[in-house]
């Protein structure tokens, strides 16, 4: 009997795999009067690699959040979150997840948002 059947995860990047190229960068502008957020990819991309999606998570700190995804890098991707129905009183914070054609993963967050700025605490896979 096998307990997890990971046949499909073959080809996938494991543990220290060479990943240079991939350089991961998420934008943002917080608007607090129109309550929105617009959020863009603007990473680099190894040759015969770019962008398949990015996953946008904006949320409050009461549990409440707004989701969308970005699939084409630059300002012609950027995606525009309405955020009126979240919380703000106590910030807002946004995590992104960025998957490339080659299927690397980086994962960023920015908590605390102000007007603008760029997610850090990148953890590629």
């Amino acid at each position: 009997m096998q307990a997890i059947d990971n046949s499909n995860l073959t080809g996938y990047c494991k543990a220290n795999c060479s990943i240079t190229s991939f350089l991961p960068k998420v934008s943002y502008t917080y608007d607090p009067v129109e309550k929105e957020v617009v959020v863009q990819d603007g990473s680099t991309y190894g040759a015969g690699d770019g962008l398949k999606k990015v996953h946008i998570k904006v949320h409050d700190n009461f549990g409440s959040e707004k989701r969308d995804t970005i699939t084409v890098t630059g300002a012609g991707g950027a995606k525009t979150i309405d955020v009126s129905t979240l919380n703000a009183s106590k910030g807002l914070n946004i995590t992104a997840s960025i998957i490339t054609n080659v299927d690397y993963h980086a994962d960023g967050s920015a908590f605390g948002v102000q007007s603008a700025g760029d997610l850090a605490n990148w953890d590629k896979k």
